[in-house]
């Protein structure tokens, strides 16, 4: 008598699901020692059906395993021990009636399906090789492990609570004098309070959750205080609300793609993201967010030696009526260098363009009738909601209406930016930073004003409708101690100067801190924080500026040296601002 023993293949081995581990397999290792205990011939019985109870073991066990760690569902294990069993009695009844239909032929052979020992500890190792490494991916048996996903997650945010005082002095000019503007040129029309001091407490929160998908494509969402009522340059908000509760914003919703053919030196940032260039809070302050996209190439020459360049594209306002919407266009190129000794100098030189923010005085009075609201009438207005005060403004209302003003900007804006910044890691035991900041606003053009304004403008200093070019602006600030408070002790102390002409600047997108936001004022600010515990710290900062003064002067009666006036560009208005914070960061 001699046994056939056909084999298995390895390559058929392949596994799936949520163990790794394919439910055909499974049932075909049940299956085989019940097919091979019913098939077997009697010399073999004893050992076979030893082995093969025990193969059935393991496999059994294997299913309860993967049912115990929810791998795999107490339904889905008993279909397949169903399966294991209908295949065995389906192989013990067909081996006897092949033998029969060839026993005519060869009555002395008898065809037993059989595995040989050697594919059997082949498959079993295969199983527990691909099920240990599913069990290390996974982590099994760890206490409180988390899936592997959240690996790729990562959750922060800060909350700060603070006290402010502002305090205006005494000969600033009464707000209701700025109110009453209506001709162009203006400035800062929308003051409410300038002689009064104010104290209030504000609260910032922020949530940020960042995923990284994969080596080139990340995401970022992050929530924060404030809402859209607080403008587009701070996340705080104001307490006293008689407990209502306060509004949440999207503050950032991004994703950044790095193509690999790039060997991850170009990033592309899309939705709203971060700010993308290299600056100080001269320019774009600290919890500004921008929305569009933008490109960000860097290339490194050595671990201390790059350069980079930015560039990017972000709607401000869109219209549905008209094809001059709002944009800002930037771009930005630059390097950073290690001098030696820990110095490191960075080096950063952007241009940006407001398309279409200045305003265009109209010619005819708004639509009406039919024509109502089937254009974008005012689409050059600066919007309340935006603009705080300093730049030159014109109103827009056609020369017949009588309507209160409508402002636009009277300057085009289209500013440089140099920001330079040395720090030294190894200043007297700590660190030191420098950093100087300049923007000139190459888009102011006093013919181009009179043009959009309808207005005659002189740039004499002794004339009632003059328009001087005030377009600059200057930062320098050093900072001493720790560049970030993580630990109990570490401290942080800083003092900084700035200098910002009227139209050197959009006013709606600068920090609010200084002059409470706006241009147009010099001033100083010094401040210092120290940690009090772990990523907790208080902070501490004093804030002066007052008006810049233009030096316009003329005589408001001719002939009368009494009626020797200026604009309310130069009318006096200082402001202390005095901030205790409390910040905590997870």
């Amino acid at each position: 008598m001699s046994i056939s023993s056909p084999t298995m293949p390895s390559s058929s081995l392949r596994f799936s699901g949520p163990a790794g581990l394919s439910a055909s397999l499974l049932a075909a290792l049940l299956a085989l020692p019940a097919a091979q205990a019913q098939t077997a011939a009697p010399a073999l019985a004893s050992s076979e059906a030893q082995q093969l109870a025990q193969l059935r073991a393991t496999t059994l066990a294997l299913i309860d395993a993967l049912v115990s760690q929810g791998l795999l569902t107490r339904e889905r294990a008993d279909a397949i021990k169903r399966q294991a069993e209908q295949a065995g009695a389906q192989a013990a009844h067909t081996a006897p009636v092949a033998t029969a239909a060839a026993a005519p032929e060869a009555a002395k052979v008898l065809r037993i399906p059989y595995v040989p020992e050697s594919t059997r500890l082949q498959m079993r190792e295969e199983i527990k090789t691909e099920v240990l490494a599913q069990a290390r991916k996974e982590r099994w048996g760890e206490p409180d492990a988390l899936p592997e996903w959240l690996g790729r997650v990562r959750v922060g945010g800060d909350v700060r609570a603070r006290a402010q005082k502002e305090y205006m002095a005494d000969s600033n000019v009464p707000a209701e004098i700025f109110r009453a503007q209506t001709s162009s040129p203006a400035w800062a029309p929308d003051l409410s309070n300038t002689t009064l001091d104010r104290q209030r407490m504000t609260l910032r929160a922020r949530l940020e959750v960042d995923a990284k998908l994969s080596d080139q494509v990340q995401t970022g969402l992050r929530l924060s205080s404030g809402g859209s009522s607080s403008g587009p340059t701070s996340t705080s908000q104001t307490l006293g609300n008689q407990f209502n509760r306060y509004a949440l914003g999207l503050d950032r919703a991004w994703l950044r793609w790095q193509p690999e053919w790039f060997q991850n030196k170009l990033a592309a940032d899309f939705g709203r993201m971060p700010n993308p260039f290299y600056s100080s809070d001269l320019s774009w302050p600290e919890d500004m967010a921008f929305d569009g996209v933008a490109a960000q190439l860097k290339h490194s020459f050595a671990p201390q030696r790059s350069v980079f360049a930015s560039l990017g594209a972000f709607p401000l306002e869109e219209f549905a009526g008209s094809t001059r919407d709002k944009w800002l266009f930037g771009g930005q190129i630059g390097g950073d260098i290690s001098l030696g000794g820990g110095a490191q100098l960075k080096l950063g030189l952007a241009a940006y363009e407001f398309r279409h923010i200045e305003g265009q005085r109209e010619s005819s009075p708004p639509p009406s009738g039919p024509r109502a609201g089937t254009g974008a009438y005012f689409s050059s207005q600066y919007p309340s909601s935006v603009r705080l005060k300093g730049n030159t403004l014109i109103n827009l209302n056609d020369p017949t209406s009588v309507a209160a003003p409508t402002w636009g900007l009277a300057s085009k804006f289209r500013p440089i930016n140099v920001t330079a910044g040395l720090t030294l890691e190894n200043f007297a035991s700590t660190r030191l930073a420098l950093s100087m900041d300049w923007i000139k606003n190459t888009g102011f053009s006093l013919s181009d004003i009179q043009a959009r304004a309808g207005v005659s403008l002189s740039d004499s200093r002794d004339k009632p409708n003059t328009l001087l070019a005030k377009t600059q602006a200057l930062q320098a600030k050093a900072q001493i101690g720790r560049a970030a408070l993580a630990r109990r002790g570490d401290w942080q102390a800083f003092a900084a100067f700035r200098f910002v002409e009227r139209d050197a600047w959009v006013d709606g997108f600068t920090d609010t801190t200084w002059h409470l936001g706006g241009t147009n004022y010099k001033g100083w600010s010094l401040g210092g924080s120290y940690a009090l515990d772990t990523r907790f710290w208080m902070n501490a900062r004093w804030t002066s500026t007052r008006n810049l003064d233009d030096g316009v002067r003329y005589l408001a009666v001719p002939g009368d040296a009494a009626s020797l006036s200026g604009n309310l560009s130069s009318a006096p208005l200082r402001i202390d601002v005095f901030q205790l914070d409390l910040n905590a960061r997870f």
